[in-house]
């Protein structure tokens, strides 16, 4: 387990102090001339940014998010999804994740957008999370799930933790089939269909998948110029550390966009008691 969390920290855990500086300062720069989406407050700099938003509302279509709903982000990263759940929900949402470091620029941008009150944050792993029993009443996880080492352990975590009669939502890049080879660890990619099989295996009911491999490119032209205004920076700032960024987000993004994968969102109940 050690070996696998250190694995996916050489690849998203490169926030040194130099990312952490750039990053807030394109945010400072950018927000005098360009109003931030009230939903969005930091352009998209905060998650994925092939991310697109009109994926994420397509997944509060099996759901009840309003302001009185209590959310797990599982591999929730920098929290710029459970951001855009508060801010366009006004729910609670507790952010999982196993890399402390990214975690701490979280909880800063947290308190940047003043959402402190209803977005929290934990350091741990799919496999083992660290709450009691039904505190969900909504669980989330956005393009993370490939990195779990054992996934029926964690999907069975998942369960674990919601609430009965409560719904999950998951946004996975798939292998488009059984034959399709997997990536290289970090990441282990499965297939719609084995998803589909450990969902019910572990007691979901009402299971359903949609490809929206279409609707992942980010179309948003702010969100697009902020990348590039940050990679700019940092760049000029820090050479070293802005190849290295850059060389990271590439590999993510050509793991993620083969011609072997597709995005695939999974919804599923937890039967009422």
């Amino acid at each position: 387990m050690t070996a696998h969390i250190d694995a996916i920290g050489a690849l998203y855990d490169r926030i040194s102090p130099a990312v952490e500086d750039a990053l807030i300062e394109t945010l400072k720069t950018f927000g005098r001339t360009v109003p931030a989406p009230r939903t969005d407050p930091f352009y998209g700099l905060d998650r994925r940014s092939d991310l697109a938003l009109r994926t994420l509302d397509r997944m509060t279509a099996y759901g009840d998010l309003r302001k009185y709903v209590f959310v797990l982000d599982a591999g929730g990263g920098l929290g710029g999804v459970a951001r855009w759940l508060t801010l366009t929900y006004g729910c609670r949402v507790l952010v999982l994740d196993v890399l402390p470091r990214v975690l701490a620029i979280g909880r800063r941008l947290t308190g940047r957008a003043r959402l402190g009150g209803r977005l929290s944050a934990i350091a741990g792993s799919f496999e083992a999370i660290p709450v009691r029993d039904g505190v969900f009443t909504q669980v989330w996880s956005v393009e993370a799930l490939h990195h779990a080492e054992d996934r029926r352990r964690a999907i069975a975590e998942l369960f674990r933790v919601l609430r009965p009669g409560s719904t999950l939502a998951l946004h996975e890049i798939v292998r488009r089939d059984a034959a399709a080879p997997p990536p290289v660890a970090p990441w282990r990619h499965g297939t719609e269909d084995e998803y589909l099989a450990v969902l019910a295996d572990v007691g979901f009911t009402n299971i359903a998948s949609d490809d929206v491999t279409s609707m992942r490119a980010e179309p948003s032209a702010i969100a697009r110029s902020a990348e590039e205004s940050f990679l700019r920076l940092l760049a000029e700032r820090a050479p070293d550390e802005g190849e290295r960024w850059r060389r990271s987000q590439e590999a993510l993004r050509a793991a993620d966009h083969g011609l072997d994968f597709r995005a695939v969102q999974f919804f599923a109940r937890r039967p009422s008691v």
